[in-house]
């Protein structure tokens, strides 16, 4: 930001993300390596990867269209509690709605970008998780 090179550290254009979030990726990738590499328990290399496999699909679809990343990832964070845990912590499913509602709010995203980035972010969580678990 001091550089002049982003607007804000929110990142609100969806132009200034794919940077940030290929940094992110970076860190993740190298965080799963050492994870699996020091044989950390497998629920958290699953957790790890399907963070990964999260940022991947954000960085695909935040470059045609803004997606609300914290909720994507309160969603996908109520789905992997869900599966380690049991059904009845989608009591929790309130708290995505709640973020959802806040992003919408302050005006940076729709409705609708919220919406699919809930479903999206379950969804993407849920699969990779089970895959690598």
């Amino acid at each position: 930001m001091r550089r002049g090179r982003l607007t804000d550290h929110h990142l609100r254009l969806r132009e200034q993300r794919a940077f940030a979030l290929l940094v992110g990726m970076a860190w993740v990738l190298v965080g799963w390596g050492l994870l699996a590499a020091w044989r950390a328990p497998r629920d958290l290399v699953a957790l790890v990867g399907a963070m990964l496999a999260g940022l991947v699909v954000s960085l695909l679809v935040t470059s045609g269209w803004k997606l609300s990343l914290h909720t994507g990832v309160a969603a996908g964070s109520v789905a992997v509690l869900v599966l380690v845990f049991s059904p009845p912590l989608l009591a929790l499913s309130p708290i995505v709605g709640l973020i959802g509602w806040a992003r919408v709010q302050l005006g940076d995203h729709s409705p609708a970008q919220v919406a699919v980035d809930a479903v999206l972010g379950a969804t993407v969580a849920a699969t990779v998780f089970s895959l690598l678990r």
